[in-house]
Formats: C-alpha cells, sequence, structure tokens
C-alpha cells in the first residue's frame, strides 16, 4: 500500500509536470525490466537475499546500475551503445534457462515483511523528497535551478556521444570528474529514446533516490538490531 501511494504520486507529479505518457512508460519499463529486475537476481544468487522483498529490489537496483555502466563504457567506446542491453537480456535468459537459478525470481520464501510503521516513514519520506523536487526541479516553467544543472546537462550529452569523454567546455581536455551517473543517463536516453534534459531534470534521479531511502533504512535495522 504505501509503494503504491508513492508510485501512484510519482506518476501524477511527472505527468503534472509535462512528461509525456510515453517517455514515463518508456523509463518505468527499461528501469524496472533492464536495470532492476536483472540487478535484483544477480543479488539474490551472490548474497542469498537480503531480508524482505523492498531490501532485494533496492540493493538490486543499486547493483544493477553498476552493471548497466560497466556495459555502457565499452559499448559505447565501440561506437555501439545499444550493446548495453546484452547484459540485462542475458542475466534474464540465464535465470529463465538454469533450473538451479530460477527460484530467485520468487526469492526466499521467509522473507521478513516490513513492518507497517517502516513502510509508511519510508513512503512518507519518499513522498517528502518528491514534493521537495517538484518545486524546486520538475514544475514548468522553472522559477530557479540549482546552478550547476546546465553542466550536469552537458555531461550527460559528452558521455553519450564520446568515451572517453572530455569536458564539454574545453576541447580535448580528459573529464577527470566522476562521471558513472551520467553513463547511466546516457544509457538510458539511447535505449528509450528520452531526451537527456527530461532524465537530468525530472526521471532519473527518483529511483536512486528511493533506492538510498530504503537501503539506508535497512542499515539502520541491521545496526540497531
Amino acid at each position: 500500500m504505501p509503494a503504491g501511494l508513492v508510485a501512484a504520486g510519482a506518476v501524477a507529479v511527472f505527468l503534472w509536470c509535462g512528461v509525456p505518457a510515453w517517455d514515463l512508460a518508456a523509463f518505468a519499463a527499461y528501469v524496472g525490466i533492464g536495470v532492476a529486475l536483472p540487478g535484483t537476481l544477480l543479488w539474490r544468487a551472490l548474497t542469498g537475499g537480503g531480508r524482505s522483498t523492498a531490501e532485494d529490489v533496492a540493493a538490486g537496483l543499486a547493483l544493477g546500475y553498476a552493471v548497466e555502466v560497466l556495459a555502457y563504457i565499452p559499448a559505447r567506446a565501440a561506437g555501439m551503445p545499444l550493446l548495453v542491453l546484452v547484459p540485462p537480456v542475458a542475466v534474464l535468459g540465464t535465470f529463465l534457462c538454469v533450473p538451479g537459478l530460477r527460484r530467485h525470481w520468487r526469492g526466499e520464501a521467509a522473507k521478513e515483511r516490513m513492518p507497517g510503521w517502516c513502510a509508511w516513514a519510508l513512503a512518507g519520506v519518499v513522498g517528502y523528497l518528491i514534493t521537495w523536487s517538484t518545486l524546486s526541479l520538475y514544475r514548468v516553467p522553472i522559477a530557479s535551478a540549482y546552478v550547476d544543472m546546465p553542466y550536469h546537462l552537458a555531461l550527460v550529452g559528452e558521455v553519450k556521444h564520446h568515451l572517453p569523454p572530455t569536458l564539454p567546455s574545453v576541447l580535448g581536455e580528459r573529464l577527470s570528474y566522476h562521471w558513472f551517473v551520467y553513463a547511466d543517463m546516457a544509457a538510458t536516453s539511447w535505449v528509450t529514446g528520452i531526451e537527456p534534459v527530461t532524465l537530468v531534470y525530472k526521471l532519473s534521479t527518483l529511483p536512486m533516490t528511493v533506492a538510498m531511502v530504503v537501503l539506508v533504512a535497512v542499515l539502520g535495522r541491521r545496526l540497531g538490531g
């Protein structure tokens, strides 16, 4: 219930802020099937899974992002960025065809159910972050924006079209900067056809934020006993 309410709210916000329904559907399909699902299967196979489905999906999304970026770098360098789809297809196919791996599709039957108060608290935090983002980033027209946003957009464009990347503002100068997040956005743009400006200003950061909130809560529960 809390997760469904947050998801419905996020969809309503993005539509209200001008994101085309097709872009929203394509983004959700790619992140869900191409990043989170293979990442979750790998997470369960490598670790045995977490205590709850929410933990598995959040950790799997983080792992899926890592796999995506590691696949995109050589694919873009070879001039064939859509080869970034090979690893998720291979993972899904392997977990479908290998009998010993099929159990990871449903996870462990004895997983804990997240306490209701915890689920609603996480939903509240994510809801607050969506509201803040709507007022400061998503709304059209943008009344004000963080000064670095055009720079982030330029870096996505650079990583989308060139690897190894260079500084967009200085021709031929190597990009010595943390740019893996831009590789994710570039890969998403290639696969879905969504313009980088929509990803940078609206879509891409939300699933990352949700996964971070869930994993911080999981870490707190683990450390707190």
